[in-house]
Protein backbone atom coordinates (compact mmCIF):
# COMPACT_ATOMS: atom_id res chain seq x y z
CA UNK A 1 0.00 0.00 0.00
CA UNK A 2 1.29 3.34 -1.34
CA UNK A 3 0.62 6.86 0.54
CA UNK A 4 0.26 9.84 -2.07
CA UNK A 5 0.26 12.58 -0.88
CA UNK A 6 -1.37 15.71 -3.26
CA UNK A 7 -0.99 19.18 -2.64
CA UNK A 8 -4.96 19.25 -3.51
CA UNK A 9 -5.40 17.04 -0.67
CA UNK A 10 -7.84 19.06 2.18
CA UNK A 11 -6.16 17.13 4.55
CA UNK A 12 -2.48 17.66 3.34
CA UNK A 13 -3.34 21.39 3.38
CA UNK A 14 -4.87 21.41 6.84
CA UNK A 15 -1.49 19.28 8.49
CA UNK A 16 0.56 21.80 6.54
CA UNK A 17 -1.21 24.85 8.25
CA UNK A 18 -1.61 23.15 11.41
CA UNK A 19 2.38 22.79 11.13
CA UNK A 20 2.84 26.72 10.50
CA UNK A 21 0.91 27.28 12.96
CA UNK A 22 2.63 24.95 15.50
CA UNK A 23 6.38 26.55 14.87
CA UNK A 24 4.93 30.13 14.79
CA UNK A 25 3.34 29.54 18.43
CA UNK A 26 6.70 27.72 19.53
CA UNK A 27 8.96 30.66 18.19
CA UNK A 28 6.40 33.49 19.84
CA UNK A 29 6.48 31.25 23.16
CA UNK A 30 10.38 31.12 23.07
CA UNK A 31 10.78 34.54 22.40
CA UNK A 32 8.39 35.69 25.37
CA UNK A 33 10.40 33.70 27.81
CA UNK A 34 13.56 35.78 26.66
CA UNK A 35 11.69 38.80 27.03
CA UNK A 36 11.11 38.03 30.59
CA UNK A 37 13.78 36.83 31.79
CA UNK A 38 15.43 40.02 30.16
CA UNK A 39 13.08 42.25 32.18
CA UNK A 40 13.98 40.47 35.92
CA UNK A 41 16.92 39.75 37.80
CA UNK A 42 18.52 36.42 36.32
CA UNK A 43 20.35 36.24 33.49
CA UNK A 44 22.33 38.37 31.61
CA UNK A 45 21.76 41.15 34.37
CA UNK A 46 24.17 41.34 37.28
CA UNK A 47 22.77 41.56 40.59
CA UNK A 48 24.15 42.37 43.90
CA UNK A 49 24.20 40.13 47.43
CA UNK A 50 21.24 41.68 48.78
CA UNK A 51 19.20 41.16 45.45
CA UNK A 52 19.49 44.60 44.18
CA UNK A 53 20.55 45.15 40.41
CA UNK A 54 24.08 45.63 40.40
CA UNK A 55 23.48 49.38 38.98
CA UNK A 56 21.45 50.68 41.49
CA UNK A 57 22.49 52.48 44.46
CA UNK A 58 22.17 51.20 48.13
CA UNK A 59 18.38 51.91 49.39
CA UNK A 60 19.24 55.15 52.03
CA UNK A 61 16.27 56.18 54.59
CA UNK A 62 14.01 58.95 53.40
CA UNK A 63 14.77 61.41 56.39
CA UNK A 64 11.23 62.80 57.62
CA UNK A 65 9.90 65.98 56.44
CA UNK A 66 7.94 68.52 58.49
CA UNK A 67 5.03 68.94 56.59
CA UNK A 68 5.71 73.02 57.02
CA UNK A 69 9.18 71.87 55.47
CA UNK A 70 7.44 71.73 52.21
CA UNK A 71 7.28 74.83 49.69
CA UNK A 72 3.48 75.45 48.41
CA UNK A 73 4.07 75.83 44.52
CA UNK A 74 4.33 79.23 43.42
CA UNK A 75 1.94 81.57 42.62
CA UNK A 76 1.90 84.23 39.79
CA UNK A 77 3.36 87.35 42.05
CA UNK A 78 1.46 90.13 42.36
CA UNK A 79 2.30 93.35 40.59
CA UNK A 80 2.81 96.39 42.37
CA UNK A 81 -0.12 99.23 42.28
CA UNK A 82 0.98 102.20 40.55
CA UNK A 83 2.14 104.68 43.00
CA UNK A 84 -0.46 107.46 44.40
CA UNK A 85 -0.17 111.19 44.12
CA UNK A 86 0.35 112.17 47.70
CA UNK A 87 2.04 114.74 49.20
CA UNK A 88 4.00 113.33 51.64
CA UNK A 89 5.32 116.31 53.73
CA UNK A 90 2.79 119.86 52.85
CA UNK A 91 -0.10 119.43 55.27
CA UNK A 92 0.75 117.22 57.78
CA UNK A 93 1.79 117.83 61.48
CA UNK A 94 4.62 115.29 62.02
CA UNK A 95 6.75 112.60 61.24
CA UNK A 96 4.58 110.24 61.79
CA UNK A 97 1.67 111.20 59.08
CA UNK A 98 4.69 111.96 56.88
CA UNK A 99 5.46 108.24 57.12
CA UNK A 100 1.82 107.14 57.06
CA UNK A 101 1.29 109.13 53.53
CA UNK A 102 4.51 107.33 52.56
CA UNK A 103 2.58 103.88 53.47
CA UNK A 104 -0.33 104.72 51.59
CA UNK A 105 1.70 106.30 48.51
CA UNK A 106 3.63 103.00 47.90
CA UNK A 107 0.48 100.48 49.36
CA UNK A 108 2.78 99.26 52.33
CA UNK A 109 1.39 97.16 54.68
CA UNK A 110 3.73 98.93 57.37
CA UNK A 111 6.74 100.98 57.49
CA UNK A 112 9.00 102.00 60.53
CA UNK A 113 12.44 103.67 60.29
CA UNK A 114 14.75 101.40 63.35
CA UNK A 115 18.14 102.71 64.56
CA UNK A 116 20.94 100.04 63.91
CA UNK A 117 20.68 99.08 67.42
CA UNK A 118 17.27 98.03 67.31
CA UNK A 119 15.21 100.83 68.73
CA UNK A 120 12.34 102.50 66.60
CA UNK A 121 13.50 105.63 65.17
CA UNK A 122 10.51 106.41 63.77
CA UNK A 123 7.35 104.51 62.39
CA UNK A 124 4.73 104.65 59.67
CA UNK A 125 2.02 102.75 61.17
CA UNK A 126 1.81 98.94 62.51
CA UNK A 127 1.90 97.67 65.78
CA UNK A 128 4.39 95.68 65.59
CA UNK A 129 7.37 98.19 65.07
CA UNK A 130 8.84 97.41 68.43
CA UNK A 131 9.21 93.91 67.62
CA UNK A 132 10.29 94.44 63.62
CA UNK A 133 13.10 97.56 64.73
CA UNK A 134 14.50 94.80 67.13
CA UNK A 135 13.98 91.57 65.07
CA UNK A 136 14.97 92.74 61.45
CA UNK A 137 17.76 95.61 62.57
CA UNK A 138 20.00 92.60 63.46
CA UNK A 139 19.39 90.73 60.52
CA UNK A 140 20.28 93.52 58.65
CA UNK A 141 23.11 94.00 60.67
CA UNK A 142 24.56 90.68 59.91
CA UNK A 143 23.45 90.45 56.42
CA UNK A 144 22.15 93.17 54.90
CA UNK A 145 21.47 90.85 51.65
CA UNK A 146 19.10 88.80 53.53
CA UNK A 147 15.79 87.79 52.25
CA UNK A 148 12.43 87.44 54.44
CA UNK A 149 9.17 86.94 52.66
CA UNK A 150 6.75 89.73 53.36
CA UNK A 151 10.02 91.92 54.42
CA UNK A 152 12.44 94.47 52.41
CA UNK A 153 15.14 95.98 54.32
CA UNK A 154 17.35 98.43 53.12
CA UNK A 155 19.54 100.65 54.64
CA UNK A 156 19.90 104.47 54.48
CA UNK A 157 22.46 107.40 55.61
CA UNK A 158 20.87 110.25 58.11
CA UNK A 159 22.98 112.54 59.98
CA UNK A 160 26.04 110.37 60.38
CA UNK A 161 23.59 107.81 61.94
CA UNK A 162 23.03 104.58 60.08
CA UNK A 163 19.07 103.63 60.04
CA UNK A 164 17.54 100.25 58.75
CA UNK A 165 14.10 100.69 56.58
CA UNK A 166 11.47 97.86 57.06
CA UNK A 167 8.72 97.52 54.59
CA UNK A 168 6.29 94.89 55.52
CA UNK A 169 4.07 94.03 52.06
CA UNK A 170 3.22 91.09 50.18
CA UNK A 171 3.93 92.70 47.13
CA UNK A 172 7.42 92.49 45.47
CA UNK A 173 9.22 95.50 45.29
CA UNK A 174 11.08 96.18 42.14
CA UNK A 175 14.81 97.97 42.92
CA UNK A 176 13.72 101.38 41.27
CA UNK A 177 10.68 101.29 43.95
CA UNK A 178 13.21 100.77 46.88
CA UNK A 179 15.40 103.44 45.84
CA UNK A 180 12.22 105.67 45.54
CA UNK A 181 10.86 104.68 49.05
CA UNK A 182 14.83 105.77 50.29
CA UNK A 183 14.74 108.72 48.40
CA UNK A 184 11.39 109.69 49.75
CA UNK A 185 12.24 108.70 53.26
CA UNK A 186 15.17 110.96 53.54
CA UNK A 187 13.29 113.95 52.23
CA UNK A 188 10.75 113.59 55.04
CA UNK A 189 13.58 112.76 57.79
CA UNK A 190 15.66 116.32 56.15
CA UNK A 191 11.96 117.94 56.87
CA UNK A 192 11.39 117.01 60.04
CA UNK A 193 14.53 116.25 62.03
Amino acid sequence: MAFVFSLSDPLVITGIIGGIILVVGVLAALYLQKRRQAGSPGEGIPVSDAGRLAYQPEARPIPAVSKGAIPKPARKSPIMPSLKEISLLEDRKDISESLQALKEKYSLDAFTIATADGLVFASGGGTDSQTDAAQYSEIFNNDPLSETPGVVLTGIEHKGSSLVLIIRTQIPVPDEIRMRIENDTKDILNWWI
